[in-house]
């Protein structure tokens, strides 16, 4: 049987100029998730314009179930991307279609639900969610994915006495301390006390070209991965194919150690190529196990 996982969150377009791309965490997520072959059905919003019926074809073709995801009167999400001496900065545009995110009813028997902050930034979205929340008895997987400063001490206070699995960036890990929340600076450190105060069972925190580590509640062990060996061509996506790969692992009951394994040579393929989500070549797919 598939394991489904309800992916709450954004659906948007990075633009580049007159150039644009589909991304968002949650929809990366959902695509990676359904290519390992379990069931993704997002849910999010999208306007009624052509990038909104762009992104659904192309999240279908991918596998994920649209079906729950509502057509708002505001625009398709999207972020404008600009270049200063190389390095890009982010506009992430509000009020947006993943801002009015709404439902009436949802498949609460799901095995896991993915979320993260960004969707969180608009109270109707905000309200929805914890409605989904407060209504399943799902595994739930908090992609903690900071952007901009679209986050509350409030809003991940929340987030934290609800998840399940916690997972974080190194680069993200000190928001933690900056918000109040835990007065450590050491990602191991960090993992432990956030664990015992929100009593989280699982913490992923991902190292970049150093691999990632895993906390376990129950064992009290730290579990580190081996490092990734791909020269990156492009890492937008990375993180968001190794949450898939993970959390489509444990759902499936495979061990801590499994897990990481299959999480990062999915990431560490994810980066040889430019985009967020692509189709898995055959070797791939064998060494995932699927």
């Amino acid at each position: 049987m598939k394991n489904t996982v309800l992916v709450f969150g954004e659906i948007l377009y990075d633009i580049f100029g007159s150039e644009r791309k589909l991304g968002g965490a949650p929809l990366n997520f959902g695509c990676h998730f359904a290519n390992l072959g379990g069931d993704a059905v997002m849910i999010s919003a999208v306007g009624r314009d052509g990038p909104g019926t762009e992104a659904l074809a192309e999240a279908r073709s991918y596998g994920v179930d649209t079906s729950h995801v509502a057509f708002s009167r505001k625009p398709t999400g999207y972020c404008l991307v600009t270049l200063k001496d190389g390095a890009p900065s982010y506009d992430l545009v509000y009020p947006v279609a993943y801002d009015c995110i709404r439902f009436k009813e949802l498949p609460y028997d799901a095995q896991g639900v993915y979320f993260g902050t960004l969707a969180q930034r608009g109270g109707i979205s905000r309200r929805f969610l914890w409605k989904l929340l407060e209504n399943t008895r799902a595994k739930a997987f908090f992609d903690i994915n900071i952007r901009q400063n679209f986050y509350t001490k409030s809003i991940i206070d929340r987030s934290l006495k609800r998840c399940d699995v916690l997972k974080v960036s190194r680069e993200e890990s000190g928001v933690f301390k900056t918000l109040g929340l835990c007065r450590y600076d050491d990602p191991e450190d960090i993992s432990k006390s956030l664990a015992e105060k929100y009593s989280i069972g699982t913490v992923v925190v991902t190292l970049d070209k150093d691999g990632a580590f895993v906390y376990e509640a129950a064992s009290g062990k730290t579990i580190y991965s081996r490092k990734p060996q791909s020269k990156p061509v492009s890492t937008v996506g990375a993180g968001d194919s190794f949450s898939a790969a993970f959390f489509h692992g444990m759902l499936g009951g495979l061990s801590t150690e499994e897990c990481l394994d299959r999480a990062i040579t999915l990431s560490d393929y994810v980066v040889t190529v430019v985009g967020a989500v692509c189709r898995y070549p055959e070797e791939l797919k064998q060494r995932l196990g699927i």
